[in-house]
């Protein structure tokens, strides 16, 4: 049976625009033109984050454009919830290290401003709406489990991340301090609470953005390493722990995929 279509949400559409504009920039600028935008980034950034940034916010770029192009109760249902716990996070962890900052600059502020406000109207949009119709199925047996099982190992995994990120990112192809390893947790954190959303009931877009985001972040998360690593030679490949982290990026490449997959199928 066709799910009937989710009500619209006149009110986030404006802010999905400026976004999606700022994702762009961020996204496509850092992935596929990091020496401009290193240069203007709000902190220095080496090649190896540089390239894994552009990856998670091609993987943002994709679950926002979704919302904008559809802009409905779902996907929004799965990606507002998501967007508010990756922008505390990253607030959280940027407020944690200040020391990090050169408040001198004005794309630091601007850094602070944007992460803030879009937290706080992400919060507002998902309890303003928080009482829409789902208009979705239940997920199968096979789906839930492998969306609780993402969400446990990922989920713990950002967790140890954001308590102890200079040991569990010690495993990392590059080096990460405890500034990156805080800022990155809030991928594994926010990506786990997107697993348990659609481990109960889902529609087919949620499917879809998961899908999508998932599979962007994975895909270009390794892209981005054997990119730099062509142009640097720095990552020690004798390593185990560098197929560690390949494996983990792979999973959500894979599991991603197979989201897409099922989303078209439906």
């Amino acid at each position: 049976m066709m799910n009937k279509p989710s009500p619209s949400l006149p009110l986030a559409r404006p802010f999905m625009l400026i976004v999606i504009l700022v994702l762009t920039v961020g996204s496509f600028g850092l992935y596929f033109f990091p020496a401009w935008t290193v240069e203007r980034w709000p902190w220095t950034l080496p090649p190896f984050h540089t390239r894994f940034l552009g990856a998670v916010y091609l993987s943002e770029f994709a679950a926002v454009l979704i919302l904008l192009l559809t802009n409905r109760w779902a996907p929004a249902r799965l990606s507002l919830p998501v967007a508010v716990s990756f922008t505390f996070i990253v607030s959280a962890a940027s407020f944690m290290h200040l020391d990090q900052w050169d408040f001198t600059r004005r794309t630091v502020w601007l850094w602070f401003i944007l992460y803030v406000v879009s937290l706080f109207i992400s919060a507002f949009l998902f309890w303003h709406y928080r009482r829409e119709p789902e208009n979705a199925s239940p997920t199968s047996p096979l789906w839930r489990n492998i969306l609780i099982g993402q969400a446990i190992l990922y989920g713990l995994y950002g967790v140890g991340l954001l308590l102890a990120p200079e040991m569990l990112g010690s495993f990392w192809p590059w080096k990460i301090d405890a500034f990156h390893g805080n800022l990155y947790s809030s991928v594994f954190i926010s990506g786990a609470l997107g697993n348990l959303m659609l481990a109960r009931v889902a529609a087919r877009i949620e499917y879809l953005t998961l899908g999508l985001s998932q599979f962007a972040l994975g895909f270009f998360a390794i892209l981005g390493l054997f990119i730099v690593d062509a142009q640097v030679h720095r990552v020690d490949w004798a390593n185990p722990g560098v197929y560690l982290w390949l494996g983990m990026f792979a999973v959500l490449t894979f599991v991603g995929s197979g989201l897409i997959v099922k989303a078209r199928s439906r």
